[in-house]
């Protein structure tokens, strides 16, 4: 039974992800563009479009972009030429492998290793969060389009699949380093968010560690490490272009300051006004500002995007208001029960993802800077919707906890058939 439905919310992941993807979203943007045609260009020659031969960092309008999304793109660009459908057909596959990959993480995370489980089934639990992240607004669209942040969405959960499944045999380990150093080379956000993750990961697991060989765990380190060294090396050849141009710190001294010489004019010393306004405390509010944009209600549930690019559709959450009370069980597992590893792993992951989309400007409420997040966030939404189904049937009369699961698939078919409607009607007019 769980094998079919499991069967069932991937055709569907699959459907919601390819159907018409040469027609939605709208347009073609200069981004998809150009990893089209470096795709197209390594493919035949080799170089790039500028003439780079098997280039590390893509240069393209204005900026440099990690080149994992080009290569990607090479086969169905072999296959079905140089058009809209194939530069977006990887993208959407990787989508709908993510599903399948969150599954499969569940199980890992909180199935094997018994003494972590929590009190669920560990099946039905991976179920929830591959259909939640089937049916997610920010995942589908975000899917859809050749935005190579989406990338992450699926080599991140694998990457620690197999990191946990190298807990038991080493060759997974070493797999999984080389997952996540591919990781690196796929968006900007990765290249902060995948060492942190892989750092977390060998903490938080070293008692596991420790009963490995231990050529093994320093072989795994050190192929990640190659990777972050040639991570690296690309910012010399243009990759940190683009994160200076958009960085908080730009301009930051300047405003601090125009707000130092105002606080002066108002009679404030020099000095006090010195510590209070400074590059350091401007850089800071916008951090704040920024990290915590993407927790807020407007962000997650009514306005969702800023803008309209990389797929999204501003004017509409990037979660269902059906998954609200699901956050609120997932916090009160965290706090209340004994704190476990795999929750640990799922709260530090979403803690840290926003944070390379907290460090740019702009219109705020980027979309693609922190889809990093997911399926994290998917699979604390289902961990949350077994606990407040847990305490339904704790604390009320039987026939409200045996209707709750189809008062909240009825709930979700409604929500959900909007947002298709939204996107799949309305966005060419939006």
């Amino acid at each position: 039974m769980n094998r079919t439905i499991l069967i069932l919310i991937v055709v569907v992941a699959f459907i919601l992800r390819v159907f018409a993807i040469d027609v939605l979203p709208v347009g073609f943007t200069p981004d998809e563009a150009s990893f089209g045609y470096d795709a197209y260009s390594i493919l035949h020659t080799g170089k790039d479009q500028w003439g780079h031969t098997h280039p590390l960092v893509l240069e393209s309008f204005g900026d440099f972009k990690p080149p994992l999304y080009a290569y990607l793109t090479i086969p169905s660009v072999a296959l079905f030429g140089l058009n809209k459908f194939a530069v977006r057909l990887p993208n959407a596959l990787l989508g709908t492998a993510a599903v399948y990959i969150t599954y499969l993480l569940v199980i890992e995370l909180l199935g094997s290793r018994k003494k972590q489980i929590p009190t669920t089934n560990n099946q039905k639990l991976g179920l929830i969060a591959a259909f939640l992240l089937t049916i997610s607004p920010w995942h589908v669209m975000i899917s859809r389009g050749a935005f190579e942040s989406n990338l992450s969405t699926f080599l991140l959960p694998l990457g620690i699949l197999l990191f946990l499944k190298g807990l038991q045999s080493k060759k997974y380990l070493l797999i999984s380093s080389f997952v996540l150093g591919i990781n690196l080379f796929s968006y900007h956000s990765a290249r902060l968010v995948t060492p942190l993750i892989f750092i977390f990961l060998l903490f938080i697991f070293r008692k596991d560690l420790k009963k490995l060989p231990l050529k093994t765990t320093l072989f795994s380190v050190a192929i990640f490490l190659i990777f972050t060294l040639l991570a690296g090396y690309t910012l010399f050849l243009g990759g940190a272009r683009r994160a200076q141009d958009i960085s908080i710190f730009s301009g930051a001294l300047q405003e601090a300051s125009e707000h130092r010489i105002l606080a002066i004019y108002q009679g404030l010393d020099t000095g006090t006004a010195r510590l209070l306004h400074n590059k350091y405390e401007v850089v800071a509010q916008r951090f704040v500002s920024n990290y915590l944009q993407y927790f807020s209600p407007t962000f997650l549930f009514i306005d969702g995007p800023a803008e309209g690019t990389y797929g999204m559709l501003p004017g509409r959450g990037v979660l269902y208001w059906i998954e609200l009370p699901f956050i609120f069980g997932f916090l009160y597992a965290l706090f209340t029960r004994e704190k476990r590893s795999s929750l640990l792993l799922i709260l530090f992951w979403i803690l840290i993802a926003p944070i390379p989309a907290a460090l740019t400007t702009g219109k705020g409420y980027a979309a693609n800077r922190a889809v990093v997040t997911l399926p994290a966030l998917q699979i604390a939404l289902a961990y949350g919707a077994i606990e407040v189904y847990r305490l339904i049937k704790k604390y009320l009369p039987q026939k409200i906890w045996t209707l709750a699961p189809l008062a909240y698939l009825s709930l979700t078919s409604i929500f959900f058939l909007s947002f298709l409607e939204d996107y799949f009607l309305l966005s060419p007019f939006k």
